[in-house]
């Protein structure tokens, strides 16, 4: 949640650092940190309450993945450094497979529950 702030609040910044480039950042930055942000709660949501909310981990994980493809495409287009990279890894990649295991566990513990 608190890097949908950041980057909604300091978009400039965000791009700057991400691209390491100094050109300016297309306004669709901003909405990026808003959906991160309301994405997050999503993700709180489902870390909360697994066994009713197992499936919005699994949309988590989901936009994880086309966020990823999409920043790489748009945002970064096509050209990753370090930074870019670094992004992508610790923002996306990292988290697709927790929010996958949240979802099998969560699932699994609904099932378990009703049987």
């Amino acid at each position: 949640m608190f890097w949908g702030i950041f980057i909604a609040w300091f978009p400039e910044s965000f791009y700057h650092w991400v691209t390491e480039s100094q050109n300016a950042q297309p306004d669709i930055i901003i909405w990026q940190g808003r959906a991160v942000l309301i994405l997050g709660f999503v993700y709180f949501a489902a870390a909360l309450h697994p066994g009713r909310l197992w499936y919005l981990a699994l949309v988590g994980a989901l936009t994880k993945i086309g966020g990823a493809i999409w920043f790489y495409a748009v945002i970064l287009e096509g050209k990753a450094g370090d930074q870019g990279l670094f992004h992508l890894i610790m923002n996306d990649g990292i988290w697709v497979p927790f929010l996958i295991a949240i979802a099998i566990k969560g699932l699994a513990y609904k099932k378990a529950k009703a049987s």
